[in-house]
């Protein structure tokens, strides 16, 4: 339409308006979970029908067997009565008895010749039974020995139908599990989300990101993949609401996977966004590495800022990823707790080696190593110059003789050996290893774990060297080897080991205590021969624990008890609570 209005011509359109014609479609979701719920009806019938099956092939199984044993037992009579029948045979033939006893005309009127027929008839008797007897033997030995043969057929027909029941009653349970777990979690969409407060949903969230802290599982064989997961990012992705909550709460990403194998790779981007997530609470860092990643590592390294904080990084490095390790713990802040483990490395001296940034190692607290190459000939020393900081060291047995932790960690005080990786080759250098400056180690807490006898042997020489351990606590199956050779060397009346050792802590002792009780006895009586001669003084036990200790007697017990009193008069009538000050090293 057209209207002039001066010299100006407005042009106008004319707009026809509709009706709204659309509506809502309701969702098909809920009508479809009903249908499925049918399904899963079905299916539990006939899981149900399967199980009777298979108790079903069971029985069956069970009954050709009894009728299997039976046959045998039938034919191991047979062959018995058969044996025995043949047997007579052949001794009959051997004394002739199948020939008459006279071979000319016999006079049957006499009494001779009537005994000699009387003779033959009876002998032919015997002949005739014995071979009807040996003709039945060999007709029943053919029949069972044929029912033998049918019954172990059905006993291998009956328990191919029993294993084909078990697999198809996995199948159908497969099926059913799956199929009840998808209708589930459909049904679970559907509701709506519950009104919580953010503080409560903060709380639910925090219990289910707590997994994310754990080092993932190695897979058993090569087929399988790494079984890990981002738990915030998936809760993320749920709603928006839920989006807002987590994104806003920094200490639900403080968990961070770094994992690198053949089937799995962290992108840079996803790494980056994790760590920016966190906004400066303290990280867990958390490695699986079993790829060489030197070249992806300046990709990560940007992630970190100065005012990132990391309380704990956990690493399990392959033997082919080892010296990576290196690089990629470089550019990660330094922690308070370090974890190293080795997957599948053998200590053999092609092994790659691990080295620490010095960073971590002056600023960690609590080293824990279990596995770990860090040279390939000891010593190597692990740590800088102190000062440092580094208070337990947790670490197995092989790796200990590896490092030197000898007045380079005045701030170590416990110890904690672990029983060593099964290697398919011991190291030549362990057998006779005796680990660098033991003497000056700074521990005052020793920890052993259970030790396999192989091990038992470099255990003990490196306990023998230590000065400063007050307290040791011992587990298992290496309390009687450590205490007996601990008895053995008192008697001995050498240099008396661990001379300041004061408490002593047992778990899980099997003997009856009498060699505990008598090295317990003779350290008292050495330390106060030591003090009368006034020379160099040990510490006597003052305090005794046992845990799960059900074979020692209460008499034992009792006296261990009275010396450990005893000690403590002897230390505190002559002032030996202070610190016992150990003989100079060479």
């Amino acid at each position: 339409m057209e209207t002039n209005q001066g010299d100006e011509t407005v042009l106008t359109t004319e707009v026809e308006v509709h009706p709204t014609s659309l509506h809502d479609e309701p969702s098909a979701i809920p009508g479809s979970i009903e249908e499925d719920k049918e399904l899963l009806k079905y299916l539990e019938e006939e899981f149900s029908k399967r199980q009777a099956k298979l108790l079903k092939a069971q029985t069956t199984l069970n009954e050709q067997q009894s009728i299997l044993q039976q046959a045998e037992t039938r034919q191991e009579t047979a062959h018995r009565l058969y044996t025995l029948s043949k047997n007579m045979m052949d001794q009959i033939k051997r004394e002739g008895q199948l020939k008459s006893s006279q071979s000319g005309p016999r006079d049957e009127s006499s009494r001779h010749g009537r005994s000699l027929s009387s003779m033959d008839q009876s002998r032919q008797a015997l002949v005739d039974r014995t071979i009807t007897t040996l003709k039945d033997a060999i007709s029943e030995l053919q029949a069972a020995t044929s029912d033998l043969t049918i019954a172990r057929r059905n006993v291998v027909t009956a328990d191919a139908f029993l294993r084909y029941s078990h697999r198809s009653l996995r199948a159908v349970g497969y099926i059913k599990g799956f199929t009840k777990g998808f209708i589930d979690d459909e049904y679970s969409a559907t509701l709506p989300t519950p009104q919580l407060p953010e503080s409560v949903w903060r709380m639910i969230f925090a219990y289910v990101v707590a997994e994310d802290s754990l080092l993932p599982l190695e897979p058993r064989d090569r087929h399988q993949e790494w079984s890990f997961r981002c738990a915030p990012l998936a809760l993320s992705h749920v709603s928006k609401e839920w989006r807002r909550i987590t994104t806003s709460t920094p200490t639900l990403w403080v968990n961070v996977q770094v994992v690198f194998t053949t089937e799995r790779r962290l992108r840079s981007a996803l790494f980056h966004r994790l760590v920016g997530l966190s906004t400066g609470a303290p990280l867990n860092i958390i490695i699986t590495l079993t790829t060489d990643i030197s070249n992806v590592v300046n990709q990560l390294a940007t992630a970190f800022t100065e005012d990132h904080r990391v309380h704990t990084i956990a690493c399990q490095v392959s033997d082919d990823a080892a010296p990576s390790l290196r690089s990629l713990l470089d550019i990660i802040p330094a922690t308070q707790n370090l974890y190293l483990r080795g997957l599948s490395i053998d200590a053999g001296p092609a092994s790659n080696t691990v080295k620490l940034p010095t960073k971590h190692v002056m600023s960690a607290t609590n080293i824990s190593i279990y596995n770990i190459l860090l040279e390939r000939q000891p010593p190597f020393f692990l740590v800088p110059p102190p000062p440092w900081h580094l208070h337990t060291l947790r670490i197995d047995l092989v790796s200990l003789f590896r490092i030197d932790i000898g007045g380079t960690a005045p701030s170590l005080r416990r110890i904690t050996i672990t029983h060593p990786p099964t290697y398919n080759q011991i190291p030549p250098w362990y057998e006779n290893a005796i680990g660098p400056n033991v003497e000056n180690v700074a521990a005052t807490e020793l920890i052993v774990h259970p030790m396999s006898r192989a091990h038992l042997l470099p255990l003990v020489r490196y306990i023998s060297r230590l000065k400063q351990v007050k307290r040791m606590e011992i587990c298992g199956g290496s309390v009687q080897p450590i205490i007996g050779t601990m008895k053995d060397n008192i008697d001995s009346g050498q240099s008396v080991w661990l001379p300041a050792l004061s408490e002593l802590v047992i778990s899980d002792y099997e003997q009856h205590g009498t060699e505990l009780g008598l090295y317990i006895a003779k350290r008292l009586t050495t330390a106060q021969e030591g003090l009368k001669a006034e020379t160099q003084s040990i510490q006597p036990l003052t305090k005794f624990t046992m845990n799960r200790c059900p074979n020692i007697s209460a008499d034992i017990v009792g006296l261990i008890e009275q010396h450990c009193k005893a000690g403590q008069e002897l230390t505190k009538r002559t002032g030996a609570d202070s610190e016992v000050v150990p003989p100079q090293s060479a």
